[in-house]
């Protein structure tokens, strides 16, 4: 028999601790986004507005699966609206349950949100992976759950199959790009010795979580010597309002060995970086930059092709390199891949209702390639 215990206060989460530890090494694909040391941080830094609601789901004194989420209000055409969903928050691309059953896991906790007092106006499960998308895992645990469940497109994101050699992804490019890779490589070396330097420390588990400040300490310097140092909005690495969170989220992957931070040297200067996370092969590519008095040099792409290179010789699976910039990944991806969401709208809720009707408005064109998987149909249709 399944219940649901919820925490509404993060620093209750501490005395599961151990036991989140392990669901996190049982799940498939759980990123550094799914760790406890992550949601922490991220709640610190942004979660005053916002309510959570960590479900944990256990099976008589087992601890089988934890759902966290949260209440944040979001503004829409039609006013404010509080929305039940997931803490990533467009830090990452995809997001999910703790647990190896993630059917089981999702139906108890989305029974327990349905019996209990509704402090939401939407329920959008938003950052759902393909994998669950195709098996409708998050769509038929909702309906389980008593909760009526619509399919959709949340966002897209650029991925990279890596394979077992880089001569066997260029292979794959086309001769056009290739010449420019090569280009850009000479025009770059003009400049003088180039070096790269990815690390990626084991963490603390193997005696190896140095977060290495100095070469935190150079990105952020090109960041910063970058348009990214002069932008208003946004959250570069830079950015003022985001740079705490950034250097408390480096510290927390050092030492759990999930840091993947690449830097490019030009005659000994830092020109390039790409900031990321992995896990077992899983690259997430989080923030990258260039010096700008190398930039129009390519330098930018030529970080891209080392990096991937050097993740071929690693035996990385996978290079997600985010949402959104479509067209500066266009060259490098090897797919596109949907981002799902799957969303309850209550049905005495007004503002629920007519959202519901708004985005049946704009993403209900009938699907014209009969040959696509089901979640390439929602990407077309949504």
């Amino acid at each position: 028999m399944l219940r649901v215990v919820e925490i509404n206060e993060i620093e209750a989460l501490a005395t599961i601790r151990a036991n989140w530890r392990k669901l996190w090494l049982e799940t498939p694909y759980a990123s550094f986004f799914h760790t406890l040391d992550w949601l922490r941080i991220y709640w610190r830094h942004f979660g005053r507005d916002q309510r959570l609601r960590v479900l944990i789901v256990l099976e008589g004194d087992q601890m089988v699966g934890v759902v966290p989420l949260t209440v944040v209000t979001e503004t829409t055409r039609l006013g404010s609206v509080r929305v039940l969903t997931y803490p990533l928050s467009e830090w990452g691309s995809y997001y999910g349950p703790l647990g190896v059953d993630r059917y089981k896991v999702l139906s108890a906790a989305f029974r327990h949100i349905r019996e209990t007092p509704r402090d939401w106006e939407l329920f959008d499960l938003r950052w759902v992976a393909l994998e669950d998308m195709e098996e409708d895992h998050s769509f038929a645990a909702m309906s389980s759950g008593g909760l009526i469940p619509h399919r959709g497109v949340w966002n897209e994101t650029s991925l990279i199959d890596v394979p077992e050699s880089w001569e066997k992804y260029l292979a794959t490019r086309s001769p056009k790009f290739r010449s420019e890779i090569r280009r850009k490589t000479r025009r770059v070396r003009r400049q003088g010795r180039m070096e790269m330097i990815r690390y990626r420390p084991e963490g603390l588990a193997a005696g190896d979580g140095d977060p290495r400040w100095d070469l935190f300490g150079q990105a952020y310097h090109i960041a910063l010597s970058s348009w990214q140092g002069s932008a208003i909005h946004g959250n570069t690495l830079s950015h003022p309002d985001v740079s705490g969170f950034f250097r408390e989220t480096h510290k927390a992957a050092a030492e759990l060995g999930m840091l993947d931070l690449c830097l490019i040297y030009v005659d000994g200067r830092p020109a390039a970086f790409l900031y990321n996370y992995h896990r077992a092969g899983d690259v997430y590519g989080l923030r990258r930059g260039s010096m700008p008095e190398i930039h129009e040099l390519g330098i930018g792409t030529v970080a891209t092709a080392l990096t991937i290179e050097d993740s071929c010789r690693r035996g990385d699976r996978l290079i997600d390199l985010g949402a959104g910039s479509l067209h500066a990944k266009r060259s490098w991806m090897t797919r596109l891949s949907p981002i799902g969401r799957v969303t309850h709208y209550p049905s005495f809720e007004p503002k629920s209702q007519m959202l519901r009707l708004t985005h049946w408005w704009k993403n209900g064109r009938p699907t014209r390639n009969v040959n696509l998987t089901r979640a390439q149909q929602v990407a077309d249709v949504l």
